[in-house]
């Protein structure tokens, strides 16, 4: 950023030199008397927008130190609250239940399984009559326990909805 920003100033200064030796006296007194002229509108522009702040923060000075006031109080009131210490009290408390809740966890899963028969209780059987006969099988669709299966759509294709 600091290398490309002073490339970039070194390259604006050879330019406004270049630029000025090219320049004839009539030329350089015009563009002299417009930076002028821009820069006196961009001060007048400046004054008249910070008197019209000022005149602002006098009108509603009241207002303003109302606002204060209330903001002040309210950080004030909630800063005493017993309500955000509980919270960070609770946040606190949750904090150590989880962490006890992972180490015991970490602790279950370090433990080796005694019994193999634990492990595969999952294990999915199929049993089908027509399943050894060398036709076209009918397709069996397994659903976890006290599911049901789908409706039936009234597609085309009569393909069940999801």
């Amino acid at each position: 950023m600091k290398k490309s920003f002073l490339l970039g100033l070194g390259a604006a200064a050879a330019s406004a030199f270049v630029i000025s030796k090219k320049l004839t006296e009539s030329q350089k007194d015009r563009i002299a008397m417009k930076i002028d002229e821009t820069l006196l509108n961009l001060r007048d522009t400046a004054v008249k927008y910070d008197k019209y702040a000022h005149d602002y923060l006098d009108e509603n000075r009241d207002t303003i130190n109302n606002f204060k006031q209330s903001i002040s109080d309210r950080f004030n009131h909630l800063k005493d609250e017993s309500v955000v210490s509980d919270a960070f009290s609770s946040l606190k408390q949750a904090t150590s239940d989880l962490k006890t809740y992972i180490q015991d966890s970490k602790e279950d899963i370090e433990q080796p399984f005694e019994n193999h028969d634990e492990v595969m209780q999952d294990d999915i059987f199929i049993d089908d009559p027509n399943f050894g006969e060398e036709d076209e099988l009918k397709t069996v669709t397994f659903f976890p326990e006290g599911w049901e299966e789908p409706e039936k759509s009234l597609d085309d294709n009569n393909e069940p909805q999801l």
